[in-house]
């Protein structure tokens, strides 16, 4: 980590103000050391350059269950979703994601958000929309698959993401720090869904626009005989947009369904849930 990230980085606990301790440094780049919240003294470590910003009370439930599946198959999920994916999609999977970087609007030297970034899938279109002057910050909570998209940055030679370890559902960043906040994948199973969404508008500044993509199959095709296969294969494709469970201060909502690769080749169905944080409180 670099340490301006500090600009960003609060105490998931207190949103306190964060002190660094190093270890070990790398030119600008910290390897080891501490982050100690100034208000509430709590202190977290940083590993290889990830500060740990998951304090163990606030994992519980299915959280700290699939924080345990990914962290056992992170080496199989890195070769899936980086090789088999876009390859049996026929590329439609990386345009997909392409788009869904494109719903949040983001200009040059933005600063953005990847919540639970696995192994880092979203970061090459990330990259590509913020340039080099933008600053892109990664998380999640497994440990397993956070590794590979460590191996992902540094083979890239990419100098402007800063990845965390940490729960969606109590994020270690700033109020209005982010100009968009991008999701895929993981909503659908998590354990607090109201907090996590209420997190993500938390962090997003003013106007800012909120990306959640999960697994999803639109209600319409669910009684075809396709989508009746399809939900044999994956309950998860039974999951609703959480729009009920949306903070109520939300503005232009949208909701968007769809499946990758195609409707030839089922593969992954889903739903796009976009909104902003209003530019001025509701009265």
């Amino acid at each position: 980590m670099r340490e301006e990230a500090l600009e960003v980085l609060c105490c998931p606990l207190c949103h306190g103000a964060l002190e660094l301790e190093a270890e070990e440094s790398r030119g600008s780049n910290i390897l080891s050391g501490y982050l100690t919240c100034r208000a509430c003294k709590r202190a977290y470590r940083v590993r290889n350059g990830v500060p740990d910003l998951l304090p163990r009370e606030v994992l519980r439930g299915r959280d700290e269950r699939w924080m345990r599946a990914y962290d056992r198959m992170a080496r199989s999920y890195y070769i899936m979703m980086h090789g088999l994916i876009p390859a049996l999609s026929l590329g439609t999977e990386p345009l997909a994601r392409f788009r869904w970087v494109n719903v949040l609007g983001l200009r040059p030297g933005a600063v953005v958000l990847d919540i639970a970034t696995g192994t880092g899938r979203n970061l090459p279109f990330l990259v590509r929309r913020v340039g080099r002057k933008g600053l892109i910050f990664a998380m999640d909570v497994s440990k397993g698959v956070i590794a590979y998209a460590a191996r992902l940055i540094r083979a890239k030679r990419w100098t402007n993401v800063e990845l965390q370890r940490a729960n969606a559902s109590c994020l270690p960043y700033k109020d209005s720090a982010f100009d968009g906040v991008l999701h895929v994948g993981g909503i659908n199973t998590f354990e607090d869904r109201r907090r996590a969404l209420a997190e993500m508008l938390r962090v997003a500044k003013p106007g800012a626009r909120v990306v959640v993509v999960d697994e999803g199959l639109e209600p319409s095709r669910r009684k075809t005989l396709r989508g009746r296969l399809l939900l044999r294969m994956n309950a998860l494709y039974a999951s609703e947009p959480p729009v009920n469970e949306l903070p109520e201060d939300v503005s232009d909502l949208s909701v968007e369904w769809g499946v990758v690769p195609s409707w030839a080749i089922p593969m992954w169905p889903f739903y796009v849930m976009s909104f902003r944080r209003p530019r001025r409180p509701r009265r």
